[in-house]
């Protein structure tokens, strides 16, 4: 016998030593080839020309993938040839972990993007026509935006740029500490790279366009300028130069010029002084005096905007030099000069200039303000919140985390230490062990199952699903809940809706989700331009941490669109959820209205409206608010569709910060209600902090972040020229049909309907209104 380690090579017998060898020179090729391959797939060179935006993308977010390239060069490295870009179907994983793949509509020449949802870092793309698999890659990994193609984390701000950079990619730069800078730049260089559909848009946070620029945007074909401008509406923060290029700059970008008032569009540049730009940023180097823009004048009966910078003409003529124009829910902030000039270029003060007008835009999230919520709740945004309040059915019979620990040490109690003390005082007989073992398993499994059985409240029709067929019984276990929020801007007929819902089913089950549009959506929407569904959700601290499937179950995602001018659409197919689980998805609609206008008034010198108040929307309104820059004025319980206040002044007022965080007024002091990050019962509560977010101090009151659903939060758009009409609506403006796909289901329980009583549903209608100034 051979004494030793068993593994050593050196004392194996000759057949066995000949054999490792072989493998190992079998196997290493193949592992080298393997990783070159990989690497291959995933050039930084080749990331650029089709993931995001150059290369750029956020995980969670509509991410563009460029399928058909506009030059004569292939996209992936290698031909493709045209006539297999059809039936594509693009697989890749959501926050979940589970593979969903994205069936894409026909692509044409003028539309040469796919959309998918990436949910992690470094998300697999695997691009499919038919059984066939055209391209096996990756997304581009974490890292230096500024370095070429990268994710872009969920926290840094992300600006696209079609022009000068103005200094924004320097940003957080510090050569000496070797720190990078804390904001993406995207600065588009090639025209084709930018998506043709708003959805692909939605994670950026600022868009710069400057005279530099004019040369890209006049290459833009027609479906990416709409794009961009549906996304301005949709809550884009723009930054505009208008200097001495300022009239070729808004006729190559019409869409661009659409989007602000028509004094703007049509204004002449004139000479004007510096000295204004000198004293906003307390600067203390003279600049020559430049052409810019003749801004209109924010007061006044034709005002609108909000004066930033005012200063004078070369005549000494009083002028605003950067102003704040509100643009359906999204801003545009227009400044009457060319930064990007050589003089504006050596200037100091021109960055301190930038930050002072979109500083909030490029703020880094701060992790310090939300270490005690990351320590109460394990969520450090509102978002994460909103899916505790969201995850939770009558229907589950929840157990602590205390009460699993309780009865799994019970049990290693029983079958261990009290079993054999026992067995020994009693019968003195050890094999007594070998049935006592099976007996406590079993007893302690039928009362875990009956413990977990479904609870199903009297009266809803399903209390005995036990006697129904399986298929039935299925979709009688199936619940929905889900927030809701619909906005319309009255002013420039834009409308959307957000909802994020949670599907939970008892038993596992595979269902197909599908949407369908209310009747007050049909009274409202003129024109839908999107209305997609798809999964929702980050593996981040923002939510909580979401679980990873080990089980990898797919899911498809089906994109519907008949032609360029028709609405995307999709529904999802074959959603795989365990027993007693849950799964997020999202709905996303755009849509255009044509709502009777009304305007509200105000004094000059008066922060109070009045005049008469009409509810236009085809809803009743329930706990309805009308919001004013800081005023709140309280309407009735419910306000009925169509219905009309004669005076708004004579409606109950209060301040509208001490509304949101419910203070009072004491004899010698205030006092306001702390929010709670631990509280997931408050559906009500949550959504005024969703809407109104940075109104009510943002982190420094809910010690939470907003940036998953930043795009909710209307604080930005309590303006001198903008009011708000909110209230709670009693039904939903839309609805998810879910109906299950098991194998037991027959036709008829395919194609039917969820039950109208297993939804949750909180649904929240806002309408901006326009104010006008007028004398008393």
């Amino acid at each position: 016998m051979t004494h030793g380690n068993p593994f050593s090579l050196h004392r194996t017998t000759g057949p066995i030593r000949a054999t490792l060898r072989a493998f190992f020179l079998v196997l290493v090729p193949c592992l080298l080839a393997t990783n070159s391959h990989a690497q291959e797939s995933v050039s930084p060179s080749m990331q650029a020309n089709w993931a995001g935006i150059q290369g750029h993308y956020r995980p969670g977010q509509w991410t563009a993938i460029r399928l058909k390239p506009w030059e004569a060069e292939s996209t992936f490295g290698k031909a493709i040839p045209v006539e297999q870009l059809t039936d594509l179907v693009i697989e890749t994983v959501d926050g979940d972990g589970a593979v969903v793949t994205y069936e894409q509509p026909s692509l044409s020449d003028d539309s040469p993007f796919a959309l998918v949802i990436p949910g992690s870092e470094a998300a697999p793309i695997i691009v499919r026509s038919g059984d066939q698999i055209l391209v096996r890659t990756r997304l581009p990994e974490l890292g230096v935006p500024a370095n070429g193609p990268s994710m872009i984390p969920l926290g840094m701000p992300w600006v696209m740029v079609f022009g000068d950079t103005l200094g924004i990619d320097t940003v957080g730069v510090n050569e000496l500490l070797g720190r990078e800078a804390s904001v993406a730049v995207t600065r588009i260089q090639d025209p084709a790279a930018v998506p043709d559909h708003a959805l692909a848009l939605d994670g950026i946070d600022l868009l710069v366009v400057n005279a530099a620029g004019i040369p890209i945007l006049k290459e833009l074909s027609p479906s990416q300028r709409t794009a961009i401008s549906q996304w301005v509406q949709n809550g884009g923060e723009v930054l505009l130069t208008l200097g001495e290029k300022a009239e070729s700059l808004l006729e190559t970008a019409d869409w661009l010029a659409d989007l602000l008032p028509s004094p703007v569009a049509t204004a002449e540049t004139t000479r004007l002084d510096p000295s204004g730009l000198e004293t906003f940023t307390s600067s203390q180097t003279r600049l020559p005096p430049f052409e810019g823009l003749q801004l209109p004048k924010t007061f006044g009966r034709d005002g609108v905007g909000e004066m930033l910078i005012t200063g004078r003409t070369s005549r000494r003529v009083s002028l605003p030099f950067a102003v704040r124009y509100v643009s359906g829910f999204g801003r545009i902030t227009v400044l009457a000069a060319d930064l990007e000039s050589p003089d504006f270029a050596e200037w100091p003060q021109r960055m301190d200039l930038v930050m002072l007008l979109i500083g909030d835009s490029l703020r880094h999230a701060d992790e310090d303000n939300v270490s005690e919520s990351i320590r109460l709740s394990g969520f450090a945004d509102l978002a994460g919140q909103t899916r505790a309040t969201l995850d939770r059915f009558e229907l589950k019979r929840p157990f602590s985390f205390a009460v699993l620990a309780v009865i799994i040490g019970l049990l290693i109690a029983l079958v261990g230490p009290l079993d054999y003390l026992l067995m020994r005082k009693f019968n003195q007989r050890a094999w007594i062990g070998w049935l006592t073992f099976p007996v406590v398993s079993v007893a302690l499994s039928i009362g875990l199952w009956m413990a977990a059985q479904p609870r199903i409240a009297a009266g809803t029709g399903t209390t005995d699903v036990s006697e129904t067929a399986p298929s039935a019984a299925d979709d009688a276990l199936l619940r929905t809940n889900s927030i809701e929020f619909v906005d319309i801007d009255a002013e420039s007929g834009f409308g959307r809706l957000f909802r994020w819902a949670f599907v939970y089913s008892h038993p596992s089950n595979r269902v197909r989700i599908a949407t369908r549009t209310t009747a007050e959506t049909q009274a409202v929407a003129d024109k839908f331009h999107h209305q997609v569904l798809a999964p929702f959700g980050t593996p981040s601290l923002s939510m909580g941490g979401i679980q990873i499937e080990s089980s990898g179950k797919s899911c498809s995602v089906l994109l519907s669109q008949t032609d360029p001018a028709s609405p995307l659409s999709s529904q999802i197919a074959g959603m795989h959820l365990a027993p007693r689980s849950s799964k997020s998805i999202a709905l996303e609609t755009q849509f255009s209205t044509d709502m009777p206008q009304q305007t509200l008034k105000r004094r000059r010198g008066s922060e109070l409206l009045n005049g008469k108040l009409i509810n236009t929307l085809p809803v009743d309104l329930l706990d309805g608010m009308l919001i004013y820059q800081n005023w709140v004025y309280l309407l009735p319980t419910r306000f009925p569709a169509g219905s009309q206040i004669d005076e708004v002044d004579s409606l109950r007022q209060k301040n509208f910060r001490w509304q949101l965080s419910r203070q009072r007024a004491l004899e010698s002091a205030s006092e306001s209600e702390s929010w709670d990050v631990t509280v997931v019962d408050q559906p009500r509560r949550l959504a005024e902090m969703l809407m109104f977010h940075e109104a009510v101090g943002g982190p420094r009151y809910t010690v939470l972040r907003n940036e998953v659903l930043s795009h909710l939060d209307f604080s930005s758009l309590l303006t001198a020229d903008r009011c708000m009409l909110v209230g709670r609506c009693q039904a939903p403006w839309s609805e998810l049909v879910v109906t299950s796909e098991s194998a037991e289901s027959d036709s008829t329980s395919q194609t039917a309907e969820s039950l109208a009583t297993s939804e949750q549903s909180n649904s929240y209608v806002r309408l901006v209104l326009p104010v006008e100034e007028v004398r008393r």
